[in-house]
């Protein structure tokens, strides 16, 4: 091995910085999302792979073409040509990357690929491109690394009930060729919501997929997040769902935040006929903390529902009871938002003849909640 005089790689080269997100002494390329380190010392093709190795990375193979003229950029100005993780297979004289990627049969230099031997430099200058070298000369090692760009991570736990996460670099700008993963594991008994909002890639070829579980199958896929869908949602049906974010090698934006929360699987309690009684959760004994009971009442056609609360204690502002003149429950439905210790007596008369009411609750204080009674009229 033979050792060259030090030759500095400005980090303004055309589309490579120096950051974070390589180890001291590499240089990021933002297009390919790799780290990069040319030696200062020359080796032959097989120690050049060895080196790469022995210092956390690997021979670079060229992947894009896009990664090729970054590569352009950063060896247009070096003395000798840096080792490719590139050779010939001499039973089949074809070349192939040693990584196992696809090898770009027209990254050559001019009049390349030569007979002058069974491996590869890459020359920067022009015309750039690929250039077959004999194996046993000595040229500088050129490797690469993929920083640890994801923010991948296990998300939530058996007492956590909401949270949020964002892509890696929200708001500023996410990266090419991620793919990262975040697990979210809710309460026993729960189902989990998530909602993305921003919600801001490249359509198409930048997507969040959602699944069941720890889980990337088909038969466990939930969704494909789209910039349209983020606005409804999107809901599992156990307590565990794994969210995949996958990139491609070309455009990025400012990426997304998501919402997530725990919500217990409680059936919708519905009462028809002329007359009933409808309770929170436990009443008389405290609700329990992050409750989400929904309530349906119907009568006859024609005729309306007469409701009327004459108890009701609850965490001021924070647990609550919806009153809604549908079925359906919105915004535009919402007639009254009951909480605290204030409330009873209340009287409401439906419109027409179904109502409905929630009930929700937050993880933090608890008490005896509510007691109400209709009938027709």
């Amino acid at each position: 091995m033979i050792r060259l005089p030090i030759f500095l790689f400005f980090a303004g080269l055309i589309g490579l910085t120096v950051g974070a997100e390589c180890p001291l002494g590499w240089t990021f390329n933002p297009v390919s999302s790799e780290c990069y380190l040319i030696s200062t010392r020359l080796f032959t093709f097989d120690e050049s792979v060895q080196y790469c190795n022995s210092i956390g990375g690997k021979s670079v193979s060229i992947g894009s073409y896009s990664e090729k003229d970054a590569i352009v950029a950063f060896t247009n100005s070096t003395l000798l040509q840096p080792w490719i993780g590139s050779r010939r297979n001499t039973t089949t004289t074809k070349f192939y990357n040693l990584n196992g990627s696809y090898f770009y049969t027209l990254m050559w230099t001019t009049n390349e690929p030569s007979v002058n031997g069974d491996c590869v430099t890459f020359k920067g200058a022009t015309p750039s491109g690929l250039q077959v070298t004999q194996c046993y000369q000595l040229q500088p090692a050129f490797c690469k690394q993929t920083p640890a760009l994801c923010n991948s991570a296990v998300i939530g736990g058996s007492t956590t009930w909401s949270g949020t996460f964002q892509s890696p670099g929200y708001p500023t700008q996410y990266y090419n060729n991620l793919d990262c993963r975040y697990l979210i594991i809710a309460p026993n008994n729960t189902y989990i919501t998530i909602e993305f909002y921003p919600y801001v890639v490249e359509e198409w070829y930048d997507y969040v997929d959602l699944y069941e579980g720890n889980s990337t199958s088909f038969a466990d896929h939930i969704a494909e997040v789209s910039s349209t869908g983020w606005a409804r949602g999107y809901e599992s049906e156990g307590n565990v769902m794994n969210v995949r974010f996958k990139t491609n090698y070309a455009i990025t934006d400012k990426g997304w935040l998501a919402t997530w929360k725990a919500k217990k699987d409680m059936p919708v309690i519905s009462q028809s006929g002329t007359n009933g009684t409808m309770v929170s959760p436990n009443y008389p004994n405290n609700y329990d903390s992050n409750d989400e009971q929904k309530y349906q009442i119907s009568v006859g056609f024609g005729a309306q529902v007469n409701l009327t609360i004459d108890d009701f204690r609850t965490e001021s502002r924070f647990d609550y009871l919806n009153i809604y003149n549908s079925s359906t429950q919105s915004n535009s439905t919402l007639v009254a938002t009951l909480s605290g210790a204030s409330v009873a007596p209340f009287n409401y008369i439906s419109p027409k003849s179904y109502m409905s009411m929630k009930f929700v609750s937050d993880g933090s204080l608890q008490y005896k909640g509510w007691h109400a009674y209709w009938s027709i009229c």
